[in-house]
């Protein structure tokens, strides 16, 4: 069984997977990424402290997204669309807004912002892409 923090990490990959046409989700960093657009949702944050009658935390998770390798116009345009809020089916931001539980493995979320946006390094390669900071809150009794 997994924990629950890999059951946040695991629903924020499926809430966007299902929502973000043809994207590949890692729940790591990988050394090389081949296969676009390509979700990595990470732990940024953990806190402990509240606690509610059990085990209960709330983080934040940084959930970086790839859109391809080159440098080019149609690599950017595809990065803003990813960004859109109303984007159905092309956007990691419309996807977050339209799942808050992140597959039920969170009470709820937010999308606190998006940041890093462009040229992004993962494993000595250059992508264009960004990153998306989701807060959560975790009830576990």
């Amino acid at each position: 069984m997994a924990t629950n923090i890999r059951n946040i990490i695991t629903g924020a990959g499926s809430a966007i997977g299902t929502r973000v046409t043809n994207s590949q989700t890692y729940d790591y960093p990988p050394d090389s990424v081949n296969q676009f657009p390509a979700i990595i949702p990470l732990v940024e944050s953990l806190d402990m402290s509240m606690v509610q009658g059990g085990n209960s935390f709330e983080g934040t998770l940084r959930i970086i997204c790839l859109v391809e390798r080159a440098d080019a116009r149609e690599a950017w345009l595809r990065m803003y669309d990813m960004m859109d809020t109303t984007g159905s089916g092309t956007s990691v931001i419309a996807a977050l807004k339209a799942d808050p539980t992140l597959g039920a493995s969170v009470d709820t979320s937010f999308i606190a912002g998006v940041q890093n946006i462009g040229a992004k390094e993962l494993g000595g390669h250059m992508y264009i892409g960004f990153d998306v900071l989701v807060p959560f809150i975790r009830t576990v009794t």
